[in-house]
């Protein structure tokens, strides 16, 4: 009896349960809170007045960082936001100009750790390879929404955040998007998934070696990505804005700025997520 009673207790030893963790994220276009009726001036190069009409992202194995310096995965509280080790944060309400996105939001990411000491976070965004082409129309909840998947070849759109200028350049946009993705993806057709990693992953890896859950926020700001980007063209016969695909003169100075390398450019540190 004293065996089992001694089992208990190391069973219920606060050392070894694990301790819930939310992480707070929020969207804000050149530092003001993101919001589908507002008007953002100022944005890139050129100064444009923008309207965000979709803020949405995937986020990826998350971890907290110990004292020591190891990375302990957070498991992640599995509902319609988060899937496995994956979970979509999502800023627009469908009101306003948001005319593609969902009414429900969500802002945090949740789960568990083994109870200890933690110092910093790290995060990778986007899909992992292993569930990031398959059938979005079969798929589980947050992997289900098609206006985040291009297609079975390229997978989903990691980043979506999209911007249109209210007083565009003559024959300008009418709308400048960021969609990060994977590109350079091997497969017989768009509706082929690739049995390889594709040339460009474009997996954007975060870490902040000093973050309080409780005390700091995630800020998501696409304004210092696009600062050198002008907002009120588009290069001719190229997607509106920068989807990531090579290429395309108007992502020269933008993917830098998510931490990649974009052709012979090399990556530099990432600016779309900033600690608060």
């Amino acid at each position: 009896m004293k065996k089992l009673a001694l089992l208990a207790a190391v069973a219920a030893s606060p050392a070894l349960a694990d301790q819930p963790v939310t992480i707070n994220f929020a969207a804000e276009i050149g530092g003001a809170p993101f919001d589908c009726a507002q008007t953002y001036s100022g944005i890139g190069a050129t100064g444009a007045d923008i309207k965000g009409t979709d803020f949405r992202t995937y986020v990826s194995d998350l971890a907290l960082v110990a004292t020591d310096g190891t990375r302990v995965p957070v498991t992640l509280d599995q509902d319609i936001w988060q899937y496995e080790n994956v979970a979509l944060l999502d800023f627009e309400d469908a009101t306003g100009a948001c005319t593609n996105g969902t009414s429900q939001t969500n802002t945090t990411v949740r789960g568990t750790v083994p109870n200890g000491t933690y110092t910093g976070v790290a995060f990778s965004v986007g899909v992992p390879f292993e569930m990031n082409h398959g059938d979005p129309t079969v798929a589980p909840s947050p992997l289900n929404l098609t206006s985040m998947f291009w297609n079975w070849r390229g997978g989903y759109k990691f980043v979506r955040i999209d911007m249109v200028p209210t007083n565009p350049a003559e024959n300008g946009p009418k709308g400048w998007f960021l969609h990060l993705g994977s590109t350079m993806c091997k497969a017989g057709s768009k509706t082929e998934a690739p049995t390889a990693v594709c040339g460009n992953p474009n997996l954007i890896e975060v870490a902040f070696d000093s973050f309080d859950p409780a005390a700091n926020t995630i800020i998501i700001d696409p304004a210092a990505v696009v600062a050198e980007a002008d907002l009120r063209h588009n290069t001719p016969e190229t997607s509106p804005g920068c989807m990531s695909f090579p290429g395309d003169a108007d992502c020269t100075t933008v993917m830098t700025r998510l931490g990649l390398p974009y052709g012979d450019i090399p990556a530099s540190s990432q600016a779309l997520f900033v600690k608060r």
